[in-house]
């Protein structure tokens, strides 16, 4: 860990080197330590430390970025030269507006000290349950628990200086019972808010339950998606149709439908990078506060995010969503979806006939203004018939607007969970849904 002291001396540095033009530096820095097991075996202990420096120089509408992983001062003075030499041969970009003037931000407490300094033995104990509960039912776990500190600071020529220091420890497993598999993770801040336990009697009852899968045909299905699932349909809104750049180049349905209702009634979606029931950090990389936006309330369309240069272009004030990649369209970067009253147990129970679906895998988009998305269900497919799950189910393609099948959700549950996409691309909060007549297109096989 650098430490808040040592990284702005670092950027101060750096911020040195730079003699006539504006600059403006982003340090990330990461030290991760991961534990994997195989087969019910813990095969794999690892720790890794990064640092990348990112530099952006500044002359009139002219730009250059630049970075490195080296904090040495032959480095330093190294990438500030490389920003400046490709500053110099850029052409003149007439919409940037310049870099972000410095703003106050808001102090959150994003780290955890228990976290920061779990042992290796301790991540040995927590893979050892789920290989100890595997191994008691005949069963093959595998999974690995990762814990990491990461800091972000950002200083810039103009008086920006934000720092913030966070730690995560995410916890997941896939056991197996001969061709069928469950699934179970637990993504959080503070390590011993881990239940270890819990996760392996979670992914052991989808491994176990019911032995021979069965093979359904595709069509429309009433379906529940437990919040593993609804994470990577969120994915799409946030990655293609929440940013001011999309609606701006009107490829997402928010350019067309501001004011208008585009979900059903139950829907609210929005983005809070102060509210530390997700992975909160209060400053983008320009290093402007976060703000509070709702996208989505009540079905109808109200907002979307901005970076420094979307907001110039409508006249407005960046929302603080700059994406971590200089260059990228803004990203949401702590989305919650409000809850309902509903249990997990009264969705299945008023089920005439329908689905449970516990994850996706490898979804992707392929018609980007409607939403219309494709990907398997994996780890744990159920069929519901009467208000009870009757049978496993084979793995199934789906192919459905995103945007249609949140216009027919009909059931929210009340509680929420901190989860992960598949790809990781966000941590958002999320309950789980029941939508109706989902379109599921086809069969899948692993």
């Amino acid at each position: 860990m650098i430490g808040k002291e040592d990284a702005f001396r670092i950027m101060e540095k750096t911020l040195s080197y730079a003699k006539g033009f504006d600059i403006e530096t982003n340090l990330i820095s990461e030290d991760l330590s991961l534990t994997r097991f195989y087969e019910n075996y813990i095969h794999q202990n690892l720790r890794r430390q990064d640092h990348i420096l990112s530099v952006r120089t500044v002359k009139g509408g002219k730009v250059g970025i630049a970075q490195v992983n080296l904090l040495d001062d032959g480095s330093l003075r190294w990438v500030v030269n490389a920003a400046r030499e490709a500053m110099e041969i850029a052409e003149e970009d007439p919409e940037f507006p310049g870099l972000p003037r410095p703003e106050p931000y808001s102090d959150i407490n994003t780290y955890v000290s228990s976290t920061a300094n779990l042992k290796p033995r301790d991540r040995a104990d927590g893979c050892g349950v789920i290989i100890s509960r595997s191994s008691e039912k005949g069963l093959v776990g595998c999974g690995s628990f990762s814990t990491s500190i990461r800091e972000v600071a950002v200083a810039s020529s103009l008086g920006v200086r934000a720092y913030n220091a966070s730690t995560e420890a995410f916890f997941r497993t896939i056991v197996g019972s001969g061709q069928n598999t469950g699934y179970a993770d637990r993504l959080v801040r503070d390590s011993r808010d881990i239940d270890f336990e819990d996760v392996a009697r979670e992914a052991i009852e989808r491994a176990t339950l019911f032995p021979e899968a069965r093979e359904i045909p595709p069509g429309r299905y009433d379906t529940i998606f437990l919040e593993y699932a609804v994470a990577d349909l969120l994915r799409f809104l946030g990655y293609i149709a929440f940013g001011a750049e999309a609606k701006q180049r009107s490829i997402s349905f928010m350019s067309r439908s501001m004011g208008e209702k585009v979900m059903g009634d139950s829907i609210t979606i929005w983005d809070d990078g102060l509210d530390t029931r997700g992975f909160a950090i209060p400053f983008d990389r320009e290093g402007v506060p976060k703000k509070k936006v709702v996208f989505v309330e009540n079905g109808v369309a109200k907002g979307v995010i901005y970076d420094a240069r979307t907001a110039a272009k409508e006249g407005l004030k960046s929302t603080g969503h700059a994406n971590p990649r200089y260059g990228g369209s803004p990203l949401p970067q702590n989305m919650f979806v409000a809850p309902g009253n509903a249990t997990l147990e009264e969705m299945i129970r008023t089920t005439k006939k329908g689905l449970l679906v516990t994850r996706f895998h490898y979804t992707h988009c392929l018609e980007p203004l409607r939403l219309v998305a494709t990907g398997t269900t994996r780890d744990g497919t159920f069929l519901i018939e009467d208000g009870e799950i009757s049978a496993r189910v084979k793995d199934l393609r789906f192919t459905e607007s995103v945007l249609e099948a949140f216009s027919r959700v009909d059931a929210i549950s009340g509680t929420t969970r901190v989860t992960r996409d598949w790809w990781g691309t966000f941590t958002s909060v999320i309950p789980a849904l029941r939508i109706r007549d989902f379109n599921f297109t086809g069969s899948a096989a692993f």
